[in-house]
């Protein structure tokens, strides 16, 4: 029922604004009100032979891939109501201006009266089609009709109620925190509808490698419960999620708060900047060639900033064993104060002839020991917990010590490991290594550099170097558009045990909220 509010409230709040700015923007024209109901009623007319239609069109599909038919009625929901989101960010105050200007070009009598309707009809024929394809949407997902009517009857009231006491200036409320607040629920709406597609999909036989139930938490919250049904039909949640369904979820929400941001900009690199956006959710839900070796963290946090990372690496080498081996990461941070910031991650591996799928599920803390440059070296930890997903593995926690030297020309950073194997299936002893890159600040778009990367193996096996993973090799790193970052490497291994040949890369997206 909530998400269905969440909806109504905002799409009749959009047509209560745009008939204000016109009943404004015409107050005091003779006949005035016979054009706007006229134009309304035409609005609601055509939403009504778009509902028509598209029930027509399902009676059509049933028996015929029906999964897939559901599944494109939730992608369509979700791109439909993003899109929304996305148009009202950038072109509020633009369309509230040309209404306007629509409706004192009628009262100068340099437009004509049936313009009024014509603008009208149009404003309800956009909200009434995306409210019809969204109920269809949300009475695909398991929405009952009950809750929708009553969701329907929270939301236009509420809408009607916000609409009339904007139009007479009775809510001192800022409109721009009201659509703010709107504005990421349904951003979190929209993840949850392209997830429950792929869940249609998945039941279809599509995405066989990547159907398999991450993880059980009708422990906790069952589907079926009052609080589960209501963040199902708001956020999407389910008990028991597949992989590609954690997929879908977490590449929409980057997706959309990346154009949130990038789209709340004015900057002539924001095409360039939209295009990698889009490059990066592709490459989340295309397997690369890839190899488990992360980004070398600085120690250095920043309050209040928000950075998304998508991280991919990938082995070469003529022996099968060491050939192909992939890893993925989705992570995001969120720096809390000017010494701590929190991070959620996703982790995707894929052995050597085996398919992508989800390994574990990592909660991580970096804090800041100093401030930045109080001493002759920057250092920090950063401490982690990751989850296996699958029964199989075991969980592990992380210790990572942070160092930085900056210098005019040069950065410096280290990052020294220990890492434990927890719970069951684990192993004794602890995993160790050092990763190491110096680079030269060229210019901040282009800056060259060296990596090394060294792992010393279970302490418990001794391994000897032959037995221990090592490679060195070039590395770029800069910066693209606002905001955006870049890093790449290419790694030959020195040592026996590691691969022929490793390729890494990372693309990031830093903003401030």
């Amino acid at each position: 029922m909530l998400s269905t509010a969440i909806v109504i409230f905002r799409e009749t709040v959009e047509v209560a604004l745009i008939l204000g700015i016109v009943l404004a923007a015409t107050r005091g024209l003779a006949g005035r009100m016979k054009w706007i109901w006229g134009g309304f009623a035409g609005g609601v007319a055509g939403a009504g032979i778009v509902a028509l239609f598209t029930e027509t069109i399902s009676a059509a599909a049933h028996g015929v891939g029906q999964e897939f038919f559901n599944a494109m009625i939730l992608f369509a929901a979700a791109i439909v109501i993003g899109w929304t989101v996305l148009w009202m960010h950038t072109h509020a105050r633009e369309m509230a201006a040309r209404f306007k200007k629509i409706g004192q070009e009628v009262v100068e009598g340099r437009t004509p009266h049936y313009t009024l309707a014509l603008i009208i009809c149009l404003a309800m024929l956009r909200e009434g089609s995306e409210t019809v394809l969204f109920i269809y949407g949300m009475m695909l997902s398991g929405q009952t009709a009950s809750s929708i009517i009553m969701g329907s009857a929270v939301g236009v009231t509420a809408g009607i109620g916000v609409g009339v006491a904007l139009y007479y200036g009775l809510l001192k409320l800022s409109t721009r925190h009201m659509f703010r607040v709107t504005t990421w629920l349904l951003v979190a709406l929209v993840a949850g509808l392209t997830a429950q597609a792929a869940g249609f999909l998945s039941a279809a036989g599509h995405f066989g490698n990547l159907s398999e139930t991450v993880w059980d938490s009708s422990w906790l919250l069952a589907d079926n419960s009052i609080l589960g049904k209501t963040l199902h039909s708001l956020i999407g949640y389910t008990a028991h999620p597949t992989e590609i369904q954690l997929m879908f979820y977490a590449a929409t929400l980057l997706t959309l708060i990346t154009l949130l941001n990038v789209t709340g900009r004015k900057t002539h690199r924001a095409p360039a900047t939209v295009a990698a956006m889009l490059l990066l959710a592709l490459t989340t839900f295309t397997p690369r060639d890839a190899l488990a070796i992360g980004t070398i963290s600085s120690p250095n946090v920043h309050e209040g900033e928000m950075e998304l990372e998508y991280k991919g690496s990938v082995t070469f080498d003529d022996n099968d064993a060491k050939d192909d081996d992939q890893d993925h990461e989705l992570e995001a941070y969120y720096g809390f104060t000017d010494r701590f910031k929190g991070s959620v991650e996703l982790k995707f591996e894929k052995g050597p002839h085996e398919d992508l799928s989800v390994k574990a599920f990592e909660l991580g803390a970096y804090f800041q020991f100093f401030e930045a440059g109080e001493y002759w070296m920057d250092s920090g930890i950063k401490l982690a917990y990751a989850h296996a997903i699958h029964d199989s593995d075991a969980d592990a926690v992380e210790a990572k010590l942070l160092l930085e030297k900056q210098t005019a020309d040069f950065v410096h950073r280290a990052n020294i490991k220990v890492e434990k194997e927890v719970g069951s299936h684990s192993e004794n002893g602890v995993e160790t290594g050092i990763d190491w890159v110096s680079r030269y600040l060229y210019d901040k778009s282009f800056e060259p550099g060296i990596e090394v990367r060294s792992n010393f193996g279970n302490s418990d096996d001794s391994p000897s170097y032959s037995e221990q993973k090592h490679y060195v090799g070039p590395a770029a790193y800069g910066e693209f558009g606002h905001g955006w970052k870049y890093q790449s490497a290419v790694l030959f291994g020195v040592s026996n045990a590691a691969a022929d040949v490793a390729a890494r890369w990372m693309i990031e997206y830093e903003f401030a909220i």
